[in-house]
C-alpha cells in the first residue's frame, strides 16, 4: 500500500495527512455536538485507517483509493451521519436500546476488515513471484473490435428502449427498476460494451470520439436507474485508463468530476422518487448527506450485525457463494426466482417478503457468512488478491493496453469478491474479453484469407 517518496514531498504528505485527520475529527465531533460517545471515538479511529492510502501512496488511482471512491466514502459517511442523528433501527426487529451496541459491532467489523486487508496486502508484497507477460490480451484488430462492441452495445440499448415502449417507458422504469427490467439483465450488460469500445478507441488515439462515446454510455446506463453502476461502469474506468496510459490525473482534477457526478446522482435520485429532476440540499454537508443516504450504510450494517449477534437471523455459512450457479437463469423464465445477489438476500432476511436490496458491504457479507472469523480471513484474502492484480496489471508495467482495460473494470469488484453481484460482474468481463479474443482471431483469419485470394 505504501509507496514512500523521499525528500520533502513525502514529509508534506504526512503533514497534510495529519491536518486532514484533525479537521475530520473535529467535523465528526461537531456532528455529535462535541459530546462524544464510544462510537464517536471509534469513527475517529476508523477514518485515518480508511484514508491513509490517499496520502501514503504516490499513485492517486491505487486500488484502495478506488475502493474508497467507489463505495467506502459514502458508506462510512452515512454511518456517521445516521449514528449522530438517529437512535432507532429502520430494518430488522432489534430494540432501540441495542442501537449503540449494534453500531459499535458494525464499526469494529469494518476496522477489523481493513486491518486484515492491509496485512494481506503487505504479506503479498514480501512474496512476489515472477509474472509472465499476459499474451492472452494481445490483439491485432483493436479498432474493428471497438466498433463492433459499440454497435452491439447501442443495439442492446435500442432493444430495451423498444421493449419498454420508447424513452418514456425508460423514464417510467426509474421508479421501479427491479420489476421494470426483470429478464432484461443481459441486454443491460450488453449496453455496457459501449464503454469498453470507447476506451479501446482512446488507446488508438481517438480522444474526442472516445470521450463523446463514454458520456453516451454513461447516459444510457444511468437511464436504467443505477447511478453508481453507470458512473463506475463507464466514466470512472475511462479516467483510470486515461491516468495510466494517456496522462497522470491529479487529485484536484477529480474534484469537478466528482461534483458533477454528485449533482447528477441527486437529480436522478429525485426523479426516481418524485418524477422530476430537481436539486434539494443544504450546503456541502447536506449535499454529501443526500448522496450518501443512497448507500444506507448506517441503516443496513448495524441492523445486520446486530440481528446476527442477537440470533434474530441465521449465519449463512457460505450459502450465498453458491448463488452464482443460479444467476444465469433469467427471471422471465424462472418466475419465482429467489434473490440471487447479496443485497436482495440481506433485504429479505431483515425485511421479510416485502423487501428491497440492502447492500451490506464486503465486511457485511463476510460477517453474514462466517462471523468474525470470516471478516478476518476474507479481509486478508482480499488484500492478497488486490496486491497480486495491482502488481500484475499496474506495477509491473509490462501489460498491454487490453489487460489494463480488463483491470480498470474488475478491480473494484475484487474488494467484494464474496458477493454474488461482484462475482457476476467479474465473470461477465472475463467472458467479454474472451469474446474480444475470439473476434480478433476471426477477423485475422478473414483478413489472411482475403490476402491469399488477392495474391492468387
Amino acid at each position: 500500500m505504501v509507496s514512500f517518496k523521499k525528500g520533502n514531498t513525502f514529509k508534506w504528505r504526512i503533514v497534510l495527512y495529519m491536518c486532514i485527520n484533525i479537521i475530520l475529527s473535529l467535523f465528526v465531533l461537531s456532528l455529535y455536538d462535541f459530546t462524544p460517545k464510544l462510537n464517536t471515538y471509534l469513527f475517529i479511529i476508523l477514518i485515518p485507517i480508511v484514508i491513509a492510502p490517499v496520502f501514503l501512496n504516490k499513485d492517486i488511482m491505487n486500488p484502495f483509493n478506488i475502493f474508497l471512491i467507489s463505495s467506502q466514502f459514502l458508506f462510512i459517511f452515512n454511518m456517521i451521519d445516521i449514528n449522530a442523528n438517529k437512535d432507532f433501527f429502520r430494518y430488522g426487529m432489534l430494540s432501540s436500546n441495542y442501537y449503540e451496541v449494534a453500531f459499535t459491532w458494525a464499526i469494529l467489523i469494518i476496522l477489523m476488515w481493513y486491518v486484515c486487508m492491509y496485512l494481506g496486502y503487505f504479506y503479498t508484497f514480501e512474496k512476489q513471484s515472477k509474472n509472465k507477460e499476459l499474451r492472452v490480451f494481445e490483439i491485432r484488430n483493436s479498432t474493428s473490435i471497438a466498433i463492433i462492441l459499440i454497435v452491439l452495445g447501442t443495439i442492446s440499448y435500442l432493444v430495451i428502449t423498444y421493449l419498454k415502449g420508447g424513452l418514456s417507458g425508460i423514464l417510467e422504469g426509474l421508479s421501479n427498476r427491479r420489476e421494470s427490467y426483470a429478464g432484461l439483465s443481459y441486454f443491460i450488460k450488453l449496453t455496457s460494451l459501449v464503454s469498453i469500445g470507447a476506451i479501446m478507441l482512446l488507446h488508438k488515439g481517438y480522444k474526442r470520439i472516445s470521450m463523446i462515446l463514454i458520456v453516451l454510455s454513461f447516459l444510457m446506463l444511468s437511464s436504467f436507474g443505477g447511478r453508481s453502476a453507470a458512473f463506475f461502469g463507464s466514466v470512472f474506468p475511462f479516467l483510470l485508463f486515461y491516468h495510466y496510459r494517456v496522462k497522470k490525473i491529479r487529485f484536484t482534477s477529480l474534484i469537478p468530476v466528482g461534483f458533477i457526478g454528485v449533482i447528477f446522482a441527486i437529480a436522478l435520485g429525485n426523479y426516481r422518487q418524485y418524477n422530476e429532476f430537481r436539486l434539494e440540499f443544504n450546503g456541502i454537508y447536506g449535499l454529501l448527506s443526500k448522496v450518501a443516504s443512497g448507500t444506507q450504510g448506517g441503516e443496513i450494517l448495524p441492523s445486520l450485525t446486530g440481528s446476527l449477534i442477537q440470533g434474530n437471523i441465521d449465519y449463512q455459512y457460505g450459502k450465498t457463494m453458491i448463488n452464482i450457479i443460479f444467476a444465469p437463469i433469467p427471471s422471465s423464465i424462472w418466475a419465482n426466482k429467489p434473490p440471487i445477489d447479496e443485497s436482495g438476500l440481506v433485504g429479505r432476511l431483515l425485511m421479510g417478503s416485502e423487501y428491497w436490496g440492502l447492500p451490506p458491504g464486503p465486511y457485511g457479507i463476510s460477517f453474514l457468512n462466517f462471523g468474525f472469523i470470516g471478516v478476518i480471513i476474507i479481509g486478508f484474502l482480499t488484500g492478497i488478491l488486490v496486491k497480486k492484480l495491482y502488481y500484475i496489471f499496474i506495477i509491473k508495467e509490462k501489460s498491454n493496453y487490453l489487460s489494463l482495460i480488463f483491470y480498470v473494470f474488475i478491480i473494484r469488484h475484487i474488494f467484494d469478491f464474496l458477493s454474488t453481484s461482484s462475482q457476476i460482474n467479474i465473470l461477465w468481463y472475463i467472458l467479454v474479453f474472451v469474446f474480444i479474443k475470439i473476434l480478433d482471431i476471426s477477423i485475422s483469419l478473414v483478413k489472411s484469407r482475403s490476402n491469399i485470394k488477392s495474391y492468387v
